[in-house]
C-alpha cells in the first residue's frame, strides 16, 4: 500500500524547481493576492527572457549530468555548462525565480527570491561536502578549476 506521503515524495520530486524555489514563488503568490504589490510593466517581457534562459540552463545542465539521483551522482560532471559553473542546476532555478518575478509584475516574488537563494546556497554547501566524500581529490581539482556560481 502506498501513503500519503509516498505519494506527495512521487509528486515532489516531478516539479522540476527546488522546495527552496517553489517555496518563495508560492509565498510571494499568496502575498500576492492578499496585498498586491506590482513591478513596473517593462519587467513583464524582461521576466520572460530571464525565467526562459534560466529554465533553458536548468534542462541542459540536468541533461548533462546524465542519469542517476542528484544525491547519489555516478560520476562527476566537469564539462558543458558544469566547467563554466559548479551549479548551474542551481543558477538557472535561481533565474526562472528572478524571471517568473518579472513575468508577473509580482514584486513580492523579487523580494522572495534573495531568500531562496541563500536556502539553495546552504543547500549547495551540504552538497560539495558530499561531493568531496564520494569523489576526493577530482572534487578537489574541479572545485579550484570551476567556480561555484559564475
Amino acid at each position: 500500500m502506498v501513503t500519503a506521503r509516498a505519494r506527495f515524495q512521487a509528486a515532489a520530486d516531478r516539479i522540476p524547481l527546488p522546495a527552496e524555489t517553489l517555496a518563495g514563488v508560492v509565498a510571494a503568490m499568496l502575498a500576492q493576492r492578499v496585498r498586491p504589490l506590482r513591478l513596473p510593466a517593462w519587467a513583464g517581457p524582461a521576466g520572460v527572457v530571464v525565467a526562459g534562459g534560466g529554465l533553458a540552463v536548468v534542462v541542459a545542465a540536468w541533461r548533462e549530468r546524465g542519469p542517476g539521483s542528484l544525491e547519489e551522482p555516478e560520476a562527476l560532471v566537469t564539462t558543458g555548462l558544469h566547467g563554466v559553473s559548479r551549479n548551474p542546476i542551481y543558477l538557472g532555478c535561481t533565474a526562472v525565480h528572478l524571471g517568473l518575478a518579472g513575468s508577473t509584475c509580482n514584486a513580492w516574488m523579487l523580494a522572495t527570491s534573495p531568500v531562496s537563494a541563500a536556502l539553495l546556497h546552504r543547500w549547495v554547501l551540504r552538497e560539495e561536502r558530499w561531493l568531496r566524500e564520494r569523489f576526493g581529490g577530482e572534487y578537489d581539482a574541479y572545485q579550484r578549476r570551476v567556480s561555484r556560481y559564475l
